[in-house]
């Protein structure tokens, strides 16, 4: 059966490489390697825009965020980020990859108790 070549974009996307099991998750943990892909991809305008997932109940990793049901999930707060004002701290992109890869490979102290992705 013929399969067409990926878009131009398609192929330059930072998440080309990875299990469709990471890219369509639906919990944060599974889908971190998405997410880091994510915060350094240069297409994520053009991932959003194709796949539009708030149009399509889309579940997974898409232009940095995890959605479920076509709904962005809100990231987990992180104990301590706070601004000076008060509220959580904004986010970007290399905030997030730096704070998953410490998740990923140990980097921050276990929690004890409370609730369990």
């Amino acid at each position: 059966m013929f399969q067409p070549d990926p878009t131009p974009w398609q192929a330059a996307a930072a998440c080309a490489g990875l299990s469709p099991a990471v890219v369509f998750a639906r919990r944060e943990r599974q889908a971190a390697p998405a997410l880091r892909a994510c915060a350094v991809c240069p297409v994520a305008r053009e991932c959003e825009a194709a796949v539009a997932p708030a149009e399509n109940w889309f579940d997974g990793v898409c232009a940095g965020r995890l959605w479920r049901n076509g709904r962005p999930v809100k990231p987990r707060s992180r104990a301590g980020a706070t601004r000076p004002g008060g509220g959580p701290a904004p986010l970007d992109a290399r905030s997030v990859a730096a704070q998953l890869d410490a998740v990923l490979t140990g980097g921050l102290p276990a929690r004890t108790g409370g609730h369990r992705d």
